[in-house]
């Protein structure tokens, strides 16, 4: 069983998580990204957050 580790995206312990770039994502935000209208106001909270992710990761 993995560790529970914070959600990059909401902030919250999970258990059950993806590894990005060294970050954790719960599979609740990754389901709601997958499955979130490109449209949608939340979509630009996850944009930022990813875009955020990337930026840390560069530098």
């Amino acid at each position: 069983m993995k560790e529970k580790q914070i959600c990059y995206i909401c902030n919250r312990e999970c258990e059950n998580w993806i590894e990005i770039l060294g970050s954790y994502v719960c599979r609740d935000c990754e389901q709601e990204m997958i499955n979130e209208d490109a449209s949608e106001l939340k979509m630009e909270y996850y944009r930022s957050r990813l875009k955020s992710l990337w930026r840390n990761n560069i530098s």
